[in-house]
């Protein structure tokens, strides 16, 4: 089987409520969190997970956001420009992962067809999450449930943090590496020994249904060899993966 490498491109860090990543727990504390677009190295084509958005649309929703690099700059750094990318698989549709769609023109964008259904009509609870304008013109290709989009690459789907959530699964030297898809970070799957029996801290702050989101979690962290939470400042730093 082919062997991929993921390079994180961190887009931004932003300053989080712990309790948005972890329910009923950690509200008030202050954490670093990274907002990224993920490039999968090694593939025929130039393939990125999500694409992240612009400062801006974090600060106006009172986040404090500071740009790691710009969107095109991390392509650049790669010897690639917006127009290079041939697949961008969407994890799901909330702003902060397909802000810089649209820009890939040339590209495939991959996104579950439940995810996809309900961004066009979201439910007011989450509709603050999903920006219309930042893929409106987007070209999707929609799937519906698990699918191998190319060799060592799978779309696992992961609801629960949305109706539509995909974890991508990526082929490497090391096992599976799983790109979480979900709101997340390390917390969500190796919580600190005193709170280890309360479950439900594998269930993302945010949601639209907190079973699947736990049932979803429990998935992930069992099919992978190496997990990777979607919002974990630590890969911030990282160039490679593994």
């Amino acid at each position: 089987m082919k062997k991929y490498r993921i390079k994180p491109l961190p887009i931004l860090e932003i300053e989080g409520d712990m309790g948005f990543q972890t329910y009923r727990m950690n509200y008030g504390i202050k954490i670093p969190l990274g907002v990224y677009s993920w490039f999968i190295e090694g593939a025929d084509k130039n393939v990125l997970v999500d694409t992240a958005v612009e400062a801006g649309y974090m600060q106006s929703r009172g986040f404090g956001a500071k740009e790691v690099l710009s969107f095109e700059n991390s392509l650049a750094e790669l010897g690639l420009k917006p127009s290079d990318i041939d697949l961008v698989i969407q994890t799901h549709l909330h702003y902060d992962h397909c802000g810089n769609t649209s820009k890939c023109k040339n590209a495939k964008v991959v996104v579950q067809e439940d995810e996809l259904r309900f961004a066009l009509a979201p439910h007011p609870m989450a509709a603050n999450l999903y920006l219309r304008p930042l893929f409106k013109d987007v070209r999707f290709v929609t799937v519906n449930g698990y699918c191998e989009i190319l060799p060592g690459i799978e779309l696992i789907p992961a609801p629960g943090h949305t109706p539509g959530v995909q974890a991508v699964s990526v082929s490497t030297t090391q096992g599976k590496a799983i790109i979480s898809g979900f709101c997340s970070i390390k917390e969500n799957f190796e919580p600190p020994e005193e709170v280890r029996e309360m479950w439900p801290v594998l269930t993302p702050g945010t949601h639209t249904n907190a079973m699947d989101a736990f049932d979803s979690a429990l998935k992930i962290k069992g099919l992978a060899d190496f997990l990777i939470p979607h919002h974990d400042a630590s890969f911030i730093g990282v160039k490679t993966i593994p």
